[in-house]
């Protein structure tokens, strides 16, 4: 029988260590294959002679790595070289604040006293410079004996009882706000510029205080207090607090009181907002007038021209019906000043007269006179706001209904449904879609055309337009707005389409002759 090729041992007709066919055999206490006159010498000959058979032992007696699979593909691909520069390292920040916080009013290492109504307060000059460069000021040679070891600090009664919880902060970037001590202490904040806890507190007051106030305290305390420190996200909050009932505000007696009562600037800052809710924009118009020749305040009267040269950019003339524009040439006051009124009524009669279509390629309808308040009179138009837009799904449709004034005579209305998909409308297509449909089994052909805007709080971003001829058997038509904006533009942190967590649509619907 003929040896197997390439097996130790098999050139003496043995195992390796046991001596071949030549061999004798192994005697006891001798080492494996000595005494087999070569055979296994013949073996590891045949080793050396093979370099296959060399190349399997060498490969089955290295050891075997492990095997890790990284999640993150960089990890992969990192350097490990140490950077010239270092590496930043951070300890335990919170545990530090918390270790800060003993210091509060000790005084161990305290180098200042602060005198505050009848109580004292050991502080620390290194922590208040810290947060304040009002304090560094103060402690400055230019403003006071810089070995002056006590400052008294003369506050409102409603911040000297905060004060404590104020100085605290400073120690300890914690505080407790509650409805009675957020504006006290806004005001500390606001006084000293400690802008963490202005923040703060803002957002506090936007989120968890309003909402819950009755109308006539967000109007008397947060708005007046934010227009008078110009904290314009307060005033945003505010004033979209107070918009579902601006009809009622500038029109009923209730409110006429409050509404006469408005500085310039507070009367302003409400007419730039697109929350509004009222009837038409020329009831917005009157309100003005109302609020310009108040009896209580006739200063206004003799400088009625500069008021209005001030006032007339932030109501929305385009937004009025041709009916509406012709009542508002023949006021009183448009009389009086026609210089000042004749741009923007040419500008308002060309938008309505115009196909939807021309609206739309025309960059001079971009401006915020051009966007839509929350109108409640049918008119053939409609603001839609999706409220907390990083909040929706993928794939998650919204629906909402709204309706329009019809061309049918008598006159009626038309319900229509917008289908918009926020993040997408299916795993194969990430396009921002919106679809319209007629809301009802139509009797009739509806041959309207239709304009889409996407929209910010100062201008129009992106426009799409159509036509369609809605009948009981093609009753949606798509608007392509996702060919004007991308959905990745809308998905990224600085997304000029989303204000606030807000995205709004504005549409306008026409009917076909």
């Amino acid at each position: 029988m003929m040896p197997a090729a390439g097996v130790p041992g098999a050139q003496g007709g043995g195992n390796v260590g046991q001596g071949g066919a030549g061999g004798g055999a192994l005697a006891p206490g001798q080492p494996g294959g000595a005494a087999g006159g070569g055979g296994g010498g013949a073996a590891n000959q045949g080793l050396a002679n093979d370099p296959l058979q060399a190349f399997y032992f060498s490969v089955i007696n290295q050891p075997q790595p492990p095997i890790t699979i990284s999640a993150n593909p960089e990890d992969e691909d990192k350097d490990d070289k140490m950077p010239p520069g270092g590496v930043d390292c951070y300890g335990n920040e919170r545990k530090a604040l918390s270790d800060m916080t003993r210091f509060y009013n000790n005084p161990q290492l305290s180098d200042i006293k602060l005198k505050v109504g009848f109580e004292e307060f050991n502080g620390h000059k290194l922590v208040l410079v810290r947060w304040s460069e009002v304090f560094e000021r103060m402690f400055s040679a230019d403003w006071s004996d810089q070995k002056k070891k006590e400052i008294e600090l003369v506050e409102e009664p409603e911040c000297t009882e905060v004060f404590p919880a104020f100085l605290k902060f400073l120690y300890s970037c914690h505080i407790i706000l509650t409805i009675e001590n957020t504006l006290p202490i806004l005001m500390l904040a606001d006084k000293y510029n400690v802008c963490d806890l202005r923040r703060v507190c803002i957002e506090f007051a936007t989120n968890s205080i309003m909402p819950k106030l009755p109308l006539k305290d967000v109007f008397h305390v947060w708005y007046q207090y934010a227009t008078k420190c110009y904290h314009q996200v307060l005033i945003t909050a505010s004033v979209k607090a107070l918009s579902p009932k601006a009809d009622d505000i500038m029109s009923l007696p209730d409110w006429n009181v409050e509404w006469l009562a408005l500085d310039r600037d507070q009367l302003v800052q409400f007419l730039k907002s697109s929350h509004l809710t009222v009837r038409n924009e020329l009831l917005v118009f009157r309100a003005v007038i109302k609020w310009i020749e108040s009896p209580k305040h006739p200063e206004r009267m003799q400088k009625m021209e500069d008021l209005l040269k001030e006032i007339i950019p932030h109501i929305r003339f385009p937004m009025m019906t041709p009916e509406q524009l012709q009542q508002l040439e023949n006021h009183r006051i448009v009389e009086q000043f026609p210089a000042l009124f004749s741009t923007s009524l040419l500008h308002a009669y060309k938008f309505n007269a115009l196909p939807l279509e021309s609206r739309a390629n025309n960059p001079d309808f971009s401006s915020t006179s051009y966007l839509l308040r929350n109108y409640t009179d049918l008119r053939w138009d409609k603001r839609i706001v999706l409220s907390g837009y990083s909040q929706f799904n993928k794939l998650q449709e919204v629906m909402p209904r709204f309706s329009t004034r019809s061309s049918s005579y008598p006159h009626s209305s038309w319900d229509w449904e917008l289908k918009i998909y926020p993040k997408g409308s299916s795993s194969s297509n990430e396009d921002f879609r919106m679809i319209l449909y007629s809301n009802v089994v139509l009797d009739q052909p509806r041959p309207i055309e239709y304009m889409v805007q996407v929209v910010n709080d100062s201008k129009v971003l992106a426009v799409t337009s159509g036509k369609k001829n809605f009948t009981k058997a093609r009753y949606h038509s798509d608007t392509d707005i996702d060919k004007k904006v991308p959905l990745n533009d809308l998905m990224t942190s600085s997304s000029q389409y989303i204000v606030n967590d807000e995205l709004v649509v504005q549409v306008f619907l026409k009917p076909l002759q």
